[in-house]
């Protein structure tokens, strides 16, 4: 089936305006209808149950010939795929009528505590519905109720409506399901809270036949906890009892849920134990209103912040519940140091499961980390800190543990109050995008037509649930925590700074924080909250500058209403390496960093000084607000860095006429490097070192030492996580390895050379650990491992949705440009500036992948001409920009949000269409994500016109077989071919336990005995971080954070896996730089050669306490006796490796230096080492 042309989209629902008030639903029979009377002018929905009877339906009314009563009806056909419409009939739900609901907690394995029970017939509100529906994984319960509205006519009294609710959750949110036959009972304990909806139940309706209508003005809402105790909120056990007659059913229903793996648990008792009773009674608080807008523990005596957040985070995980809290499981906390108390509960929130015996596991958790000294005492380096963070969704809210990101300018400023601010993000139930729709809700588009589009949205519940958090903030653990400022990328994730005050110190205020951060004139309220966001984001504090030594004038190049230098000024080489040396980053100098000064923001690029004092030089254009902080703050620099191609830029090359060819092969390619990367020694070095820039420095120097994938386990594991995390780059992003490609960051030719259309590049090869270059000869590490770059290239920047972002360029040499590696320079000279032709970019820190492969060249070498990025007219505000403005244009962007709609849209329109990314429609779409892009610098607001929201799409975008169709076009094919070679073996196999960890005697080193005893205190402290970091995130091996090739997030994070994923790689790199620092860490006094006697001493030790069977087993005795999920514990191996270089030397040593007369690039490398053996 290829993309669907007009005859595949089928009609069978229409909805019609017009007719006669008197005319009921029953008289539109044979069809289905559902027609609502008031306050708009009558109309129905009505289903066909032939596609042809539909059309016919609305063409007449179109002709003013369809009549009911006399009267014209108008019509407005609600199209569908028949693949959907065909699937649906064939799918019944298992319904089971007359259940009776309790929602609440499990306090002991035999004992359930209800906080909530949905009212059944007995109370008169009707029988509750619960349905597992195979046709779109869901499970739900639907009930009615009497519910109480408030109306802002009516301010002193409200209106009750009798309305249906429903609660929804996914099948793969279904925990477990244990079974009580007995009584026709389940519990259900779920991953996260349901959906939860709402519609007035008065509607005229006349149902023929079990259609759901898929257009309706009287839609399910979303809201927020319906239950006065927030006990949806706050539990997650649901207790359902229902009719013993629909028991059969049931047990079809259960296998079903056991089909997609949710494991199901038949009992005669309670939960986790086979007994022969559940005892149900209600929670000693029933029926009592919670006050605060989530479930926390404000207060208990005795307990500080850092241990009562904590706390906080178990309970709301589900590790353990509120009724576990008892005066006991406070006095153990109260009995030990803070520090103590603050190690065990990190350790306690990564069990997974939820646990009964909560006092013997937090004491043992107490003991275990008392025994071990060194998991106190974690050393945060000065550019991280520990950031607490608070996810709030419609009903719950989760604290999570601190995790260590790097810093910012205001909290390192304010680090003695470091723990009052709180990242505070707001997404949808299960960690989902927070999407409009359900913020939001409007009327059909029938309604809309027949009021002349008069009918606005309204915001439902949890859009006021949002605004409550941000105008009156909130209290968690005792502190009141009020909304303080947000960056532009906190506005993508829907996520905001709070912090909270202390009433003793009136120093430190939201108010005079946002004083100290600076002046923000701007009456533009976009521009105003994005320079505040300016002063959070994540940075390196590097030099404190001097007045006298910095420029703030120097002169934009300006031309044709462009701004050529927009966003790049000049550093001196002097000033360049004292901020290298402050980087570590002194045996690879960066070529350009990408900056944060003052109120000034860009990127800053080496060049020759002027002997005059002045060792940087900032433009105007860099200038957006006054500010009188003077440290250098660096948030990226130039690096070696793969080129990898994505769909966007395959769908516009392709649509410029590059062959699909060319894109099969080089993903054939790609693909067989993978498949070998265990087995052919040079094929794996070749993939660590050319497509995974630094992070496989490790793999690459165990492979230059002849450690070999086979007898190393660790060695294995890394290799497995590049290749699974790069074949399921394939698999959902086309992700192709280009050799002769980079991303490169965006510079300017100051020296005015280069001419319109050309450009200079000088791209560095792979540059193997600064560690192992540390010891090397001074030659071998400055730029002479780089290539200039000469001839036609194609370069764009991502989003890049315009056949005219894709801009091709002639590369020349420069030798007076050749000290800027890694750097795109464009020309100031010219009409328009390259960098503005290509998705309408600046040169303050945009990346740019670049190729100068041949075979992606598209025919004739020269670009479309480029799209207008022209910005729109912003805002002014008559007066200063105030606080409810902020929060105003915060709720504006979450309800707006158009970009990923958008490019969706584009992406299956350019795939449906002969001519791509050429169609007029994806013109149209180009232009208008070009908007939705510059909303958090505008504020414009964007929508998308109906006709351009896609109603099918194509196969490699994931979405569900109802509404898929098998794309045709090169996009389609790769997914497939990725899909069928990649389907059996994407998730590699378990990782080695402690069972079978084996040991190489090559690595032992007199002296290392000296050392054993620390370097296990070092491990514990180390592994302990560690697995804090992979339970927070659930990613499954360590391995992946090592080669920062993490593939195993949990699905629910897909909307931000780059954000995270980048937390991640700065989370474990803080960590292994404290522990490479607690290594390297030797007497002072020592020559080179000493030292380097020591640290082999050193690394050996570190191997020894991982490996050697006789530590081997301590760690398994370390391990919780009763942790039954960690009997199979995987071997946490990458402790040993961190001193890589010196074991790859010993190694060496061992194996007698380098084989003679084989010289590939494994070899090179080995011999580049063995220099000082």
């Amino acid at each position: 089936m290829g993309p669907p042309r007009a005859g595949d989209l089928v009609t069978t629902q229409v909805s019609l305006g017009g007719f006669d008030a008197a005319v009921r639903a029953r008289d539109l029979d044979p069809g289905q209808a559902q027609q609502r009377l008031v306050p708009v002018p009558p109309h129905a929905f009505v289903h066909f149950a032939r596609p042809e009877a539909a059309r016919r339906a609305a063409d007449a009314a179109g002709r003013c010939e369809l009549i009911l009563s006399g009267k014209p009806l108008r019509a407005a056909s609600a199209p569908d795929s028949a693949l959907r419409a065909s699937r649906r009939r064939g799918v019944a739900p298992f319904r089971f009528p007359g259940s009776r609901l309790e929602v609440g907690d499990l306090p002991a394995p035999d004992a359930f505590l209800a906080a909530w029970r949905c009212p059944g017939p007995d109370d008169g509100a009707g029988g509750l519905e619960f349905a597992v529906d195979p046709f779109d994984g869901s499970c739900r319960f639907v009930f009615a109720r009497d519910t109480a509205f408030a109306f802002r006519e009516l301010r002193e009294a409200a209106v009750v409506m009798r309305c249906d609710v429903k609660l929804e959750f996914p099948v793969r949110d279904v925990a477990e399901v244990r079974v009580f036959k007995l009584d026709c009972s389940l519990l259900l304990r779920l991953s996260a809270a349901p959906l939860v909806y709402y519609r007035t139940a008065d509607d005229d309706i006349y149902e023929s036949v079990p259609f759901d209508l898929l257009d309706d003005d009287d839609p399910w809402i979303r809201t927020t906890d319906i239950t006065p105790s927030g006990a949806i909120g706050r539990c997650g056990v649901y207790r359902i009892t229902i009719p013993a007659r629909f028991w059969s059913k049931m047990e079809r229903a259960l296998a079903y849920m056991k089909e997609r793996r949710v494991t199901v648990v038949e009992c005669g008792g309670g939960w986790g134990a086979r007994r022969r009773g559940l005892t149900v009674r209600d929670e000693p608080e029933f029926g009592e209103r919670m006050q605060d807008l989530f479930f926390c523990v404000q207060h208990a005596e005795g307990i500080k912040f850092p241990a009562l957040f904590l706390v906080n985070a178990l309970v709301h995980k589900g590790v353990i519940n509120q009724h576990q809290l008892t005066p006991e499981f406070f006095g153990l906390l109260l009995g030990r140091e803070e520090d103590v108390n603050v190690a065990a509960l990190k350790e306690f929130w990564g069990i997974k499961f939820p646990v009964f015996d909560a006092c013997r596991r937090l004491k043992n958790l107490q003991d275990r980390v008392a025994r071990n000294p060194k998991l106190l005492n974690s050393k945060i380096g000065d550019d991280h800190s520990e950031v607490r963070r608070l996810v709030i969704t419609p009903t719950r809210a989760y604290c999570l543990p601190p995790q260590v990101e790097r810093s910012n300018r205001v909290v390192r400023h304010y680090c003695v109050v470091a723990d009052r601010f709180l990242r505070v993000t707001f997404m949808d139930e299960g960690m989902q995008q927070l999407n409009s729709n359900v913020l939001n809700f409007s009327a059909a588009q029938i309604v809309k037509d027949l009021m002349s589009n008069s009918f606005l949205q309204h915001k439902t519940t949890v859009y006021k649930r949002v605004k409550t958090f941000l105008t009156e903030g909130f209290h968690m653990c005792g502190r009141k925590y009020s909304f303080l400022a947000f960056s532009s990328n906190q506005l993508r994730d829907r996520s905001a700074w709070f912090f909270a005050e202390d009433r003793t110190d009136r120093t430190r205020t939201v108010e005079s924080i946002r004083k100290w951060m600076g002046r923000f004139t701007s009456k533009n309220v976009a521009k105003h909250t994005a320079r505040m966001g300016q002063c959070f984001s994540s940075t390196y504090a590097t030099v404190v500058m001097q007045p006298h030594e910095v420029n703030e004038c120097l002169e934009d190049v300006e031309r044709n209403g462009y701004v050529f230098s927009d966003g790049i000024g000049k550093i001196t080489q002097e000033l360049a390496l004292e901020v290298a040396k402050k980087l570590q980053l002194t045996d690879n100098p960066p070529s350009a960093y990408q900056i944060r000064y003052a109120g000034f923001k860009g990127v800053i690029a080496v060049w020759e000084g002027e002997n005059d004092g002045i060792q940087l030089s900032l433009r105007p254009s860099m200038h957006k607000f006054d500010s009188s902080h003077t440290v250098l703050e660096v948030v990226s620099w130039t690096k070696f860095q793969p080129g990898f191609l994505n769909r966007q830029i395959i769908t516009l090359l392709s649509s410029l006429n590059v062959p699909d060819a060319i894109f099969s092969q080089m993903q054939k390619d790609m693909l067989s490097n993978l498949n070998n990367i265990l087995t052919d020694t040079d094929v794996a070095f070749d993939v660590v070192t050319t497509s995974c820039a630094d992070e496989g420095n490790t793999a690459a120097l165990m492979l230059s030492a002849g450690i070999s994938p086979g007898t190393e386990p660790h060695l294995k594991a890394l290799l497995l996580a590049i290749r699974s995390s790069q074949l399921l780059g394939l698999l959902e992003k086309s992700r192709i390895f280009v050799p002769k490609g980079r991303w490169l960051m965006g510079c300017l030719d100051e020296l005015g050379i280069l001419e319109q259309g050309q450009c200079f590049i000088r791209a560095s090869s792979p540059v193997l650990n600064n560690s192992l270059l540390k010891h090397a000869p001074r030659s071998s590490s400055e730029n002479n491992n780089a290539e200039t770059v000469i001839g036609t290239v194609v370069m764009a920047k991502n989003p890049c949705l315009h056949p005219g972002d894709v801009r091709i360029l002639e590369a020349i040499d420069v030798p007076a440009l050749h000290h800027l590696v890694d750097c795109l320079v464009f020309p100031k000279n010219g009409e328009r500036p390259h960098a503005n032709e290509a998705s309408g970019s600046d040169l303050d820190g945009d990346l740019y992948f670049v190729t100068w492969d041949e075979k992606l060249i598209p025919p004739g070498k020269r670009s479309w001409n480029p799209m207008d990025y022209s910005p729109a007219e912003a805002k002014q505000l008559p007066r200063k920009v105030t606080q409810s403005d902020i929060v105003d244009f915060f709720l504006k962007n979450m309800v707006n949000e158009k970009l990923g709609p958008i490019s969706n849209a584009h992406v299956v329109h350019a795939d449906m269409s002969e001519y791509g990314a050429m169609d007029e429609k994806c013109i149209q779409l180009a232009e208008l994500a070009a908007f939705a892009v510059d909303f958090p610098k505008t504020g414009k607001i964007v929508s998308m016109p109906p006709a351009l929201r896609p109603k099918l799409y194509p196969d490699f975008m994931g979405k569900d077989d109802a509404i898929s169709y098998k794309s045709e076009k090169i996009l389609g094919r790769l997914y497939r071919s990725i899909q069928e070679a990649s389907s059996s073996d994407l998730v590699p196999e378990e990782t080695c336990t402690l069972n079978d960890l084996p040991y190489d005697t090559d690595m032992e080193v007199p002296g290392a005995a000296d050392f054993l005893s620390s370097a296990w205190q070092c491990k514990c402290s180390y592994e302990a971080q560690l697995d804090a970091l992979l339970k927070q995130y659930g990613v499954r091996t360590e391995a992946e954070l090592v080669t920062e090739h993490i593939w195993s997030l949990p699905k629910y994070n897909s909307r931000k896996q780059g954000d995270i994923k980048e937390r991640l790689k700065n989370a474990y790199s803080a960590l292994r730089k404290e522990f490479r620092a607690i290594f390297e860490s030797v007497e002072a006094g020592l020559d080179e050669d000493e030292r380097n006697r020591v640290y082999e001493m050193k690394a050996s030790a570190w191997y020894q306490v991982t490996y050697h069977p006789k530590w081997v087993q301590r760690s398994r005795e370390a391990l919780e006796p009763d942790r039954e999920e960690e009997e199979d514990a995987p071997a946490r191996l990458s402790f040993a490796w961190i001193p890589v270089e010196h074991l790859a030397r010993i190694k060496l040593r061992c194996r007698g230096g380098v084989k003679v007369g084989r010289r590939g690039p494994v070899e090179r490398l080995a011999a580049y080492m063995s220099w000082s053996l």
